[in-house]
C-alpha cells in the first residue's frame, strides 16, 4: 500500500493493488473483461458492471457492488487488449479509480488490478467500505483462474 499525505496530515489518496498470473492468453483475459453480462462470475463484490455504450474512452455507465447503491462511473482510458480505467464518484469530494492492466509473458498473462480513493481522509473512506489488500488479490485470482478455465488460447 502507498499513501499520499497532504494538507495537515489528512490522506488525499488511498491505493491498493494487486497481481496474479494466468497461463490465459492475454485476448482471452481481455474477452472477458468485454463479457459484462459475466463479471459476477470472477468479481463476486460486484453484481453488475454495465457501460451504457462501447469500451471505450469516455463511455460512462453504472455499476453496483453486492448489497450496496448502484454507482454512475466512466471509462477514463481504454487501450484494447491490454488496459482500461474507470472512475466512479463516491460523493460530492471523493472518488474511486480502477486501473485493470494485462502485461503478456510467454507462459500467459499478468493480471493487475489497482484501486485508488480520491479525496480528503481516503484511507478513513476505505476503512468504512472495508477495501482490503486481501480482497482485491481475491478478485485478480478469481479472473487468472476463470480465464484459464472458461477460455480457450
Amino acid at each position: 500500500m502507498r499513501y499520499l499525505l497532504l494538507k495537515e496530515e489528512h490522506t488525499y489518496m488511498w491505493t491498493i493493488s494487486a497481481t496474479a498470473r494466468t497461463s490465459a492468453t492475454a485476448s482471452s483475459v481481455w474477452a472477458i473483461y468485454c463479457d459484462f453480462a459475466n463479471w459476477h462470475r470472477w468479481d463476486y463484490g460486484l453484481a453488475q458492471y454495465q457501460p451504457d455504450g462501447p469500451f471505450i474512452t469516455g463511455t460512462t455507465g453504472k455499476l453496483q457492488p453486492v448489497e450496496g447503491p448502484e454507482l454512475p462511473f466512466k471509462i477514463l482510458h481504454v487501450k484494447e487488449g491490454h488496459s482500461f480505467v474507470d472512475r466512479t464518484p463516491i460523493g460530492p469530494e471523493h472518488a474511486i479509480i480502477a486501473r485493470h492492466e494485462l502485461h503478456p509473458l510467454p507462459d500467459g498473462t499478468q493480471i493487475t488490478h489497482t484501486i485508488d480513493i480520491d479525496g480528503p481522509d481516503a484511507e478513513r473512506l476505505a476503512q468504512e467500505m472495508a477495501f482490503t489488500q486481501e480482497e482485491l488479490y481475491e478478485t485478480v485470482s478469481n479472473l487468472a483462474r476463470y480465464a484459464e478455465e472458461n477460455h480457450h488460447n
